[in-house]
């Protein structure tokens, strides 16, 4: 149950409009707040970056339009409970977490559209965006097209309104203005929460300590990378990207314009530039908003002049020196997808590599349906990641130690983690600031995390094996590419040798592909070649063959010991101090059971891939 923030007056409710920023929420901890987006610099950097104008101003339309207000708040009036009992019925007999799981996100979209005037309890559950979003994509098939402001405005319009109501531009629809303010709820109030996350508040200039170097990256060798992330400069003055002056500059309605037919991915959803961008600046209902992150950008948007230059994303930028040296281009085409291309708003970003994690269908209605916290890069590859627009915050953690909140299986296959980035941020950032940040109390583990902002112009570097989880401060832009070097050779061979049912993004060749089309329905699309390893290997001696050797050496070879199987072991991103530095969420799983993340697979795989492939060039 929400308790009121303790900051508050014993007799002070919390108001359905105020998101105090003291609000300490339990079980799942959340903390809430007014949506706004101040000037943010660090304090103490070991290379101080340039000052940076304010960041923009997000939109201020409330999260909360119906006025709900968590459970808690049930003691300043407790009349406020006949909302529930008299206006669900029989129904009130059942927690909200079976109302939403197995009643309210039972039904389609028209008989939401019925049941929302039985009462006002009713009019609340009918108006979970969650529920809404799922059968949008649904509907369409796994399309983003016409965005009208929220999930539940879009599918009213395109699919339940007559056509000549349906297009009366952005228009409420009637029953947008109405609010039930008596309506007491965690789970209803929860996605509002999520929703007026600001993640520019954990990054203001008083109380935040960056402690990631930025350094120059002009002239820099791979061999010169250090072993922990930092951010380079100097590596993007030649991108016509950033370049203002040019028409080709990395800006949502540039891209938007110059290919308005292209479809890109953007999560569980495809869609064109143009839609995308009706969407990212009005999506402040959305608790997590869709991340446009796209792998087969160059392909789609490929086109050569006369003179044979490229004239599609993939010639407005080249990749640095430093990181040059990409192993895997041995495998040509069947290499693994490392490259993408990322468009996102404020309070978005990280999304990982592979699809999902744990099972847990309730909490599902209110995820963006892909993962979008802690992750590690995918097959042990190393990254770099560069900002053309925007500005991001990344949080990093070393391979040998587990983010606060984060729980890995036995053979690290599985990871449980909070869904969204909000609710890591309100329900773990105060604990792992003030045990592993640069301030911690713990000489022992002071300063193993590292924080720091990458901005416009600079290149964030990722080494293999760092968690990390990265939130957009404002709307952003950024292309980003894994890679394989002489350096993480070696744990990269390790991974894919000893752990074949993790690796992702190989793709078998379209001929095999159209083969085995049955295997691929039952699989996940980014589904392992069982001897990719092999050919790995194969390509490798080819080419760099005392190379390979020595990194085949140095992990004992082409077969797996029995011994590397045996449990936990340091380096592979597991905390030996876990079981003394349990947070809250674990704590609430051990009282309630499995209830941390989700598996999801969109019906619609196939035919969103189909889409993709026949609509993607413009």
């Amino acid at each position: 149950m929400l308790a009121a923030p303790p900051s508050m007056s014993p007799s002070q409710p919390v108001d359905a409009h105020t998101f105090p920023s003291t609000m300490r929420p339990q079980a799942p901890l959340k903390r809430a707040h007014t949506t706004t987006t101040p000037t943010e610099q660090t304090t103490t950097t070991p290379s101080p970056p340039t000052k940076r104008p304010k960041l923009a101003t997000s939109s201020s339309a409330t999260a909360n339009p119906l006025e709900l207000k968590p459970l808690g708040n049930l003691i300043f009036r407790p009349s406020a409970h006949l909302t529930r009992t008299q206006g669900l019925g029989i129904l009130s007999i059942l927690p909200d977490e079976l109302l939403l799981s197995h009643i309210f996100s039972a039904l389609d979209g028209e008989d939401l559209v019925r049941a929302q005037g039985v009462s006002k309890a009713f009019f609340g559950w009918t108006r979970v965006e969650g529920i809404w979003k799922g059968l949008y994509i649904e509907r369409t098939r796994g399309r983003l097209h016409r965005w009208r402001g929220s999930w539940r405005a879009s599918y009213v319009r395109t699919f339940l309104l007559p056509p000549s109501e349906s297009s009366d531009g952005d228009e409420p629809l009637p029953t947008s203005l109405i609010t039930t303010p008596s309506h007491h709820s965690d789970v209803l109030f929860q996605p509002c929460l999520c929703a007026a996350f600001d993640p520019c508040r954990f990054f203001r200039s008083n109380n935040f300590v960056s402690n990631i170097p930025r350094i120059s990256g002009k002239n820099l060798l791979p061999s010169d990378l250090p072993q922990e992330p930092c951010i380079l400069t100097d590596l993007m003055t030649t991108w016509s990207a950033i370049d203002p002056t040019s028409t080709h500059q990395w800006t949502l309605p540039r891209l938007a314009s110059r290919f308005p037919n292209t479809l890109f991915r953007a999560e569980a959803t495809l869609t064109t530039l143009p839609s995308y961008e009706t969407y990212h600046d009005r999506c402040e209902l959305d608790e997590s908003p869709l991340y446009l992150f796209d792998s087969e950008y160059v392909n789609k948007t490929q086109s050569l002049d006369a003179e044979g230059k490229n004239l599609g994303l993939g010639g407005d930028y080249e990749v640095p020196l430093c990181f040059g040296e990409d192993l895997f281009g041995v495998m040509e085409g069947e290499r693994p997808d490392y490259r993408w291309l990322i468009v996102g708003p404020t309070r978005s970003g990280s999304v990982s590599g592979s699809r999902a994690q744990g099972s847990d269908s309730l909490r599902l209605t209110f995820s963006c349906l892909f993962p979008k916290t802690w992750h590690q890069d995918p097959n042990g590859t190393s990254a770099w990641n560069a900002i053309t627009t925007g500005s991001k915050a990344w949080i990093m953690f070393p391979p040998s130690l587990t983010p606060p909140g984060v729980h890995v299986s036995e053979d690290q296959g599985q990871v449980e983690a909070p869904l969204a980035l909000s609710e890591w941020f309100m329900s773990y950032w105060d604990y792992a600031v003030g045990t592993y940040g640069p301030q911690g109390k713990d000489a022992a583990l002071r300063d193993r995390m590292k924080v720091g902002i990458c901005r416009e112009g600079e290149v964030f570097y990722v080494p293999s094996g760092w968690w990390h989880i990265v939130v957009n401060l404002e709307p952003s832009i950024a292309v980003t590419q894994n890679y394989v070097s002489q350096r993480e050779l070696a744990s990269v061979l390790r991974f894919m040798r000893d752990r074949p049912d993790q690796v992702s993004g190989f793709k078998r060749p379209r001929t095999e592909q159209d083969q085995t089309r049955e295997l691929v329905q039952k699989e996940d699309c980014d589904e392992l070649v069982s001897d990719v390893f092999e050919l790995f290997v194969q390509g490798l001696k080819k080419e760099h063959g005392e190379m390979v050797e020595k990194a085949l050496e140095e992990i004992g070879g082409m077969k797996k010991a029995v011994s590397s199987v045996s449990g936990r072991k340091e380096g592979n991103g597991v905390h030996d101090e876990k079981s003394r530095t349990k947070g809250m969420w674990e704590k609430v799983k051990e009282d309630q059971g499995d209830e941390g993340g989700f598996s999801f697979g969109f019906g619609g795989e196939e035919f969103e891939k189909e889409d993709e492939e026949g609509g993607s060039r413009s």
